[in-house]
């Protein structure tokens, strides 16, 4: 089987980082996230783990705010750069469950599942150590994962996320409930019968192991949403937007 790095390596490399807004750059909720983390920042300064290609980090922005980030992949920080506002953002090429930027944050977030592309429990406890570190005292870090509880974790679990006219994106996943180890992949099929591949891994974890990952970094749980939009968090709940706070 292809190990985990391998697979996230490919999943985030020249050529996703290429498309990635096509693919990805656009979703219903960005709205509320970005005023979500405006209000739990209020005015100061954010850190943006896992920044991409800017869709929150911009809009917040736009809104008067200091933002820097965090990304392992150069691709996306140039895809960032080239952007209107995207040479205001601070980027630190680097892991973001270890890498060290400079400054002190009022908000550090995570979104769209990627705390969960660190797949060992190991790399999800440094990387919530390294948020607190970024944090003042009584500055908070938002993620936002997917729910285990949601139905993902069924094996061979596929669906169809776009139809175009001549094309048609599906996604497939896996899921080891042991090890709590996931295997993914969205793959276009093209109507000339070209297919592209975008296979990642992922470690998932239930919400109390998150919620003790936060205790042993200095922070308790303040918040836990069904979404941006703070929808209350339930067992039908296919994502959850969790907030700690360092105390």
């Amino acid at each position: 089987m292809t190990d985990a790095n391998t697979l996230n390596a490919a999943s985030y490399g020249p050529e996703w980082a290429a498309i990635w807004d096509q693919e990805f750059g656009t979703r219903p909720d960005t709205h509320d996230a970005v005023r979500t983390l405006a209000d739990l920042a209020d005015g100061r300064p954010v850190l943006e783990l896992g920044i991409g290609t800017g869709r929150l980090a911009l809009p917040l922005v736009e809104k008067g705010l200091t933002v820097s980030g965090v990304d392992n992949s150069p691709w996306m920080i140039e895809q960032l750069k080239a952007k209107p506002l995207g040479q205001e953002i601070d980027v630190v090429e680097g892991d973001f469950a270890t890498v060290t930027v400079p400054g002190e944050y009022g908000l550090a977030f995570i979104s769209s599942h990627a705390l969960f592309a660190l797949t060992s429990q190991e790399e999800q406890v440094r990387c919530f150590e390294n948020a607190a570190a970024h944090l003042v005292p009584g500055g908070v870090f938002a993620i936002e994962v997917m729910s285990p509880q949601s139905g993902a974790l069924e094996n061979g679990r596929c669906w169809t996320t776009s139809v175009g006219a001549d094309s048609l994106t599906m996604f497939v996943s896996t899921a080891d409930h042991v090890s709590q180890q996931m295997r993914m992949c969205h793959f276009t099929i093209n109507g000339d019968g070209t297919a592209r591949l975008r296979p990642a891994a992922s470690r998932y974890a239930w919400p109390a192991e998150l919620d003790l990952m936060a205790r042993i970094a200095g922070m308790r749980l303040r918040d836990r949403w069904g979404g941006w939009d703070q929808r209350p968090f339930t067992a039908q709940s296919t994502l959850h937007v969790s907030v700690y706070e360092r105390t």
